[in-house]
């Protein structure tokens, strides 16, 4: 007999106990409301049949929970055990992903002895109490020597070292894994290099942030194959995210300034590509997309329009977030109040429809969005609000941009807002507010090119450390760097 069947049984034994007393209860209720009940007439018998039902059913429900089927549940339900089974509630959350290690616990010599008859306990060998808990094992630095096996021939004319691991560069003291750990550590985690000395210092570990750049730097010299090929993709899709936010370049000008430079982010739905420019001019949005053939959603930059206007293979779809945000300064204003519960009511009927086949949204968009923003905009239309107001320009932003915000309507797959790439390019405004930005025109360049695959990684579904090492180890034996969606 198994371990599960012993304790199983044991677990019988308790549960039919418990049943068997709380029949026997509501028998002598039973029994008790009988004797009552003959004794009784008019409202007070009413009473006590009312009772008397309520014990029966209690009786019944015990007696099924003990002899019925929902008995089967129960731990004790070996035919169907291999069946699926369905958690409800908020319990511990089963973490499969993790590595499993056993740490087996003995009693203390001292309290080995049995309290009866003060004997020496022996142990029962394969029977254990079993608990689980997530631990940490804290990171460690290590001093890792390579010992090189060298081999000769009898005939003295021959002699071979075996070969030593991969280095980013000829006698390179670190290894591939401490640096991918570095980029990870500051463009997915976003801490600065300064704050990565630190850390490894507590570790035991003697090092400058300028060491540590300049592996973030080799790594940048073997990935950037990379960037072209992920502007090539993300270029390929049908409809792209886009938009830029601004980054300091820490090098000063001539009058002792830091210069302020823009990141511009093109997102697809498996890849986002950063370019770092210190424009964002109509020019740099010309450089980025003025040939892309597609469907781009983005806010009302004026770049983007005149991008519209001049390739008619670019059509624009204007986000609906921000129109919203446009707004929501006035929302006290009835007028702008009421605009804002209609996007509210957009974003609900999105919500029915989220994950849904495309025909489906399709068919809802047609059927109920599509009337709502209609009659927003002829309300809109009917306004009569004074130039001089602000709330005016509110509007005026929603006015001006009617058909690209409507465009969502016909296509499924768009989105009616950019914030899946907003979503994106946080990471980036995260890791500007943790190290400022970048201290060279060479670091704006390492920025664009980690954060660009690491971000595309996740964006994939693929564990980013994993794809560094693989991407590290294509470069070093010169074959392509594949992209992390051709990973996934």
């Amino acid at each position: 007999m198994s371990v599960d069947e012993i304790q199983d049984i044991e677990v019988l034994r308790t549960l039919v106990k418990m049943q068997q007393q709380e029949s026997a209860r509501l028998k002598l209720q039973l029994a008790e409301a009988l004797s009552k009940l003959h004794d009784k007439s008019g409202a007070d018998a009413e009473q006590l049949m009312l009772k008397l039902d309520k014990i029966e059913k209690q009786h019944a429900a015990a007696l099924k929970q003990l002899f019925g089927s929902k008995s089967e549940r129960g731990p004790l339900a070996r035919a169907g055990k291999n069946a699926p089974s369905v958690k409800t509630g908020h319990g511990p959350k089963e973490q499969q992903k993790l590595p499993i290690e056993e740490e087996v616990h003995e009693l203390d010599p001292e309290d080995a002895f049995c309290e009866l008859c003060n004997a020496r306990l022996g142990e029962w060998v394969g029977q254990f109490e079993e608990a689980v808990e997530v631990d940490f094992v804290a990171p460690q630095v290590i001093f890792k020597k390579h010992l090189r096996k060298k081999y000769r021939c009898t005939c003295g004319g021959c002699v071979k070292t075996a070969p030593g691991p991969k280095k980013l560069f000829a006698k390179a003291r670190y290894s591939i894994d401490f640096a991918i750990n570095v980029a990870l550590q500051k463009y997915c985690y976003h801490m600065p290099l300064e704050r990565q000395t630190r850390e490894l210092n507590r570790l035991g570990l003697d090092v400058t942030s300028a060491t540590l750049w300049d592996y973030l730097s080799a790594l940048y010299g073997l990935l950037a194959p990379a960037d072209a090929r992920l502007a090539q993709h993300v270029l390929a899709q049908p409809v792209l995210g886009v938009d830029e936010t601004h980054w300091k370049l820490l090098k000063s000008d001539q009058k002792g300034k830091s210069k302020t430079w823009w990141v511009w982010a093109r997102r697809g739905d498996n890849a986002v590509h950063y370019s770092l420019d210190p424009s964002r001019s109509a020019d740099t949005a010309k450089a980025l997309l003025g040939s892309y053939s597609g469907t781009i959603i983005c806010d009302g930059y004026k770049a983007y329009e005149s991008l519209a206007r001049a390739n008619p293979n670019l059509k624009l779809a204007n986000c609906w977030s921000h129109a919203r945000r446009e707004l929501l300064p006035f929302e006290a204003d009835p007028r702008a109040g009421r605009a804002v519960r209609v996007i509210q009511r957009l974003y609900q009927l999105e919500k029915k429809v989220r994950g849904q086949p495309p025909e489906h949204i399709l068919r809802l968009r047609q059927r109920k969005t599509r009337p709502l923003l209609e009659a927003l905009f002829r309300w809109i239309d009917s306004l009569a609000i004074p130039a001089t107001s602000e709330m005016r320009n509110a509007f005026r932003y929603i006015q001006l941009r009617k058909q690209p915000l409507m465009r969502f309507l016909d296509d499924p797959a768009l989105a009616p807002d950019n914030n899946a790439t907003e979503r994106v390019v946080r990471g980036v405004v995260v890791g500007r507010k943790n190290h400022y930005g970048s201290r060279s025109e060479r670091g704006t360049q390492v920025a664009a090119l980690l954060y660009g695959l690491l971000d595309s990684a996740e964006l994939a579904g693929v564990n980013p450390h994993e794809y560094l090492r693989q991407a590290v180890h294509a470069a070093l034996d010169g074959v392509e760097i594949p992209l992390p969606h051709e990973l996934a």
